[in-house]
C-alpha cells in the first residue's frame, strides 16, 4: 500500500536524520532534558503508567483487536471489521521495519536497577519508536474513524485522544523512551490510522455473494445513545 511506503519512508528519514542510527543525533539534548523532567515529577503515576503499559503491549492490544474485528464481523461490519486489526499489524510492521536500521538505545532508566529505573522495568529493545505509541495511536483512531463514518459522531476522536495521550505519557513516566520515540511513534500511528480508516471505510466486500449489493457496513449495529 502506498501510505505504508511512504510511513516507512517518513520513519527512516526521522530515524537516520533526527534521532541517529545509534542514538545522540540532533535531537538528544532535547529528549535529555525531557527524561530529566519526567524523572522528578512522576510521583503518583508509576502504578497507572504500569497499568496502561500492560494494555499496551504487543500480545494485549493484538490479542484486543482480534477480538475487536470478530466482534465487528458478527455485527455485520464487514470490510469495516478489519480496520483495527489492519492498523495494528501495519503498525507493528513499520515499528519492527524502523528498528532494522535504527538502532537507538533505551533510556539508563529502562532497565532496573540502573539509578532512576523503576523495579520491574526492564526494557531492552531499540527505542525508536516507540511500540506502544505507535499501535495504540493507530488502533485508536482506525476505531474512532470507524465510529465517525458508521455514527457520524466525533466524540470518538476526543476519548481515543485521551487514551493515546495517556498511552504516550506512561512510556514518558516509566522512563523507558525518549520523548522523540514517543512523539514520532505518535505521529507515525496516527497516520497509518488515519490511512486505514479512508482506504477500508468504503471498501467492497471481497468474499462471497456480498460482493454485489451488499448493504451498508453499518448494519447490524445499534444506533448511538441520543438518536
Amino acid at each position: 500500500m502506498v501510505g505504508a511506503v511512504v510511513l516507512a519512508i517518513v520513519l527512516a528519514a526521522l530515524g537516520i536524520g533526527v534521532v541517529g542510527t545509534h542514538g545522540g543525533g540532533v535531537i538528544q539534548a532535547w529528549d535529555d532534558s525531557v527524561g530529566r523532567w519526567f524523572l522528578h515529577r512522576r510521583d503518583g503515576l508509576v502504578g497507572v503508567s504500569k497499568v496502561v503499559a500492560i494494555l499496551g503491549d504487543a500480545p494485549v492490544l493484538g490479542g484486543l483487536t482480534v477480538v475487536i474485528t470478530i466482534t465487528l464481523v458478527a455485527l455485520g461490519q464487514r470490510t469495516r471489521a478489519f480496520m483495527p486489526l489492519v492498523a495494528y499489524l501495519g503498525a507493528e510492521f513499520l515499528v519492527t521495519l524502523t528498528r532494522i536500521y535504527v538502532h537507538r538505545p533505551r533510556p539508563a532508566t529502562a532497565d532496573f536497577p540502573a539509578p532512576g529505573a523503576i523495579p520491574g522495568i526492564h526494557e531492552t529493545s531499540a527505542s525508536f519508536p516507540s511500540g506502544h505509541a505507535t499501535a495504540a495511536s493507530a488502533v485508536v483512531v482506525s476505531l474512532a474513524g470507524l465510529a465517525v463514518v458508521t455514527w457520524e459522531r466525533w466524540w470518538p476522536w476526543i476519548v481515543g485522544g485521551m487514551l493515546v495521550l495517556s498511552t504516550a505519557l506512561s512510556r514518558l513516566v516509566l522512563g523507558v523512551h525518549w520523548f522523540s520515540d514517543v512523539t514520532f511513534g505518535l505521529a507515525i500511528g496516527v497516520a497509518w490510522g488515519v490511512v486505514v480508516t479512508v482506504v477500508l471505510a468504503d471498501a467492497p466486500w471481497p468474499f462471497g455473494p456480498d460482493r454485489q449489493g451488499a448493504p451498508p457496513s453499518d448494519v447490524g449495529l445499534p444506533p448511538p445513545p441520543g438518536t
